[in-house]
């Protein structure tokens, strides 16, 4: 196991060496779910419509076991700050066991109410047998998913950024090689599987990444083949859960979220719910480098905070926050001028291309608060502080969001949702970086001599 290598040399450094393996691993993943839904658009709108209901769920179910790795990262990130490392492969290898019996419950859980499920989202009798089709063979695919996802996390925290950022491009890679055969056919071999297709293409390629991780983990010392007794699993796990727990509650409330716009938008058309599922990608892929930088401000404020190197993560916070603003600047220029040709180039339905574009035209212009706001909640995380990241996410939800929207739907139809959504990362983006910031100087001053 390798020094605490992120306590010592130029923050800015750090934090470009993490986040430009990190960014190429989340922007090949998203690039990848960009081209799977550019394939699911060239096989209709109705499987546009349904894969786009599909987002939520499977953004929640993601979301809910990144939890358990988050907790793992938090508390091995500051191991290794203290210089404890040999305690990090057990805690890793337990927190990994917790994954697996986690994700396996929640994936028979899904498999069995998924109907009723997507009814409750609004799903109609038109594109309902679509979802069930698509969701009875993706979430075979979770587990294989889940558990690469919760080790990358681990990866990084010891800080280790370019193996998690193989990882993800490797998946990513082999996703999209992989579905145009199971989607559209081998012509005078093999019929596509259209929409299920796709499904399959995951599970797939989720089985060859998964068997390459654990042989990666072993590699680099952080996964054990035995289980240091009953007792020290139960430590291990009560430890992880403690902020596991509210980091997939905060987690969970992005899909939450999710899932209330598409109930909401649901009744205005499925052109509309469509039009959301592209700009909602589009928009994943547009935040995806604020994504890279919180997912690297975590490890470096864990490793540094267990080293009492609490100034260095001060100093990494403003050199975030600047380049967020700058970047969202950026980023909503480049969709105000080609969003429209980008949407597209996906659907040439004109009613889907004008709601993503509406979304496109409203909303990019936050995403720097945005960021700060990811930033922040990461921190906290990293810190073993994980209420507060609920307590904003929770509140950019139930207090912000929720009223808003449902306000804006009833004053100007579906662009009042997308505006709902903007206000809302302006509020909290705010509220976090000045929420971390007291306290993080009012730790610091409690700390010092």
């Amino acid at each position: 196991m390798n020094e605490a290598r992120l306590v010592h040399g130029s923050t800015g450094k750090h934090l470009v060496n993490l986040t430009i393996p990190m960014f190429l691993g989340i922007s090949s993943m998203f690039v990848a779910s960009m081209i799977d839904i550019i394939y699911v658009g060239w096989i209709g709108s109705q499987e546009l419509a349904a894969i786009s209901f599909t987002f939520p769920i499977v953004m929640g179910m993601t979301t809910l076991t990144m939890g358990i790795g988050v907790g793992a990262a938090s508390i091995i990130a500051r191991m290794v700050g203290r210089g404890e490392r040999a305690l990090v492969p057990r805690l890793a290898t337990h927190a990994l066991l917790l994954a697996a019996l986690f994700v396996a419950t929640l994936s028979t859980l899904m498999w069995v109410f998924q109907e009723s499920v997507f009814k409750a989202l609004g799903a109609d009798a038109g594109v309902l047998p679509l979802i069930t089709g698509y969701m009875g063979i993706w979430v075979c695919g979770l587990p294989l998913f889940a558990l690469p996802m919760v080790s990358t996390m681990i990866m990084r925290s010891v800080g280790n950024a370019r193996t998690p950022g193989l990882i993800m491009a490797g998946s990513a890679a082999l996703q999209v090689v992989m579905a145009p055969p199971f989607m559209f056919g081998l012509p005078g071999y093999a019929e596509g599987l259209g929409l299920n297709g796709a499904a399959w293409a995951f599970v797939c390629s989720r089985s060859i990444i998964f068997l390459l991780t654990l042989g990666v983990l072993r590699r680099m010392r952080l996964l054990l083949f035995r289980i240091s007794g009953l007792r020290a699993l139960w430590a291990s796990w009560r430890e992880v859960l403690a902020i596991g727990v509210p980091s997939a509650m905060t987690n969970l409330i992005g899909p939450a979220s999710l899932a209330i716009t598409v109930v909401l938008l649901a009744p205005h058309s499925h052109a509309v719910v469509a039009g959301f599922g592209i700009a909602s990608r589009i928009e994943s892929l547009a935040t995806m480098v604020l994504m890279a930088l919180a997912a690297s401000t975590g490890p470096f404020a864990g490793q540094n905070w267990g080293a009492g190197q609490h100034a260095r993560v001060l100093e990494a916070h403003r050199l975030a926050y600047r380049f967020a603003l700058g970047y969202s600047l950026a980023i909503c220029l480049v969709l105000a001028l080609w969003g429209r040709s980008i949407v597209g180039a996906i659907s040439d339905d004109t009613a889907v291309g004008d709601a993503a574009y509406a979304y496109l035209l409203l909303v990019p212009a936050t995403y720097g608060l945005l960021g700060v706001g990811m930033v922040a909640s990461a921190t906290f995380t990293a810190l073993g502080k994980p209420i507060p990241a609920l307590i904003l996410s929770l509140s950019r939800m139930a207090a912000v969001y929720a009223p808003l929207a449902l306000a804006g739907d009833w004053l100007f139809g579906y662009q009042g949702i997308f505006a709902a959504a903007a206000v809302a990362n302006v509020l909290i983006g705010a509220s976090s970086a000045y929420w971390i910031k007291r306290h993080l100087r009012h730790s610091t001053e409690e700390l010092a001599p």
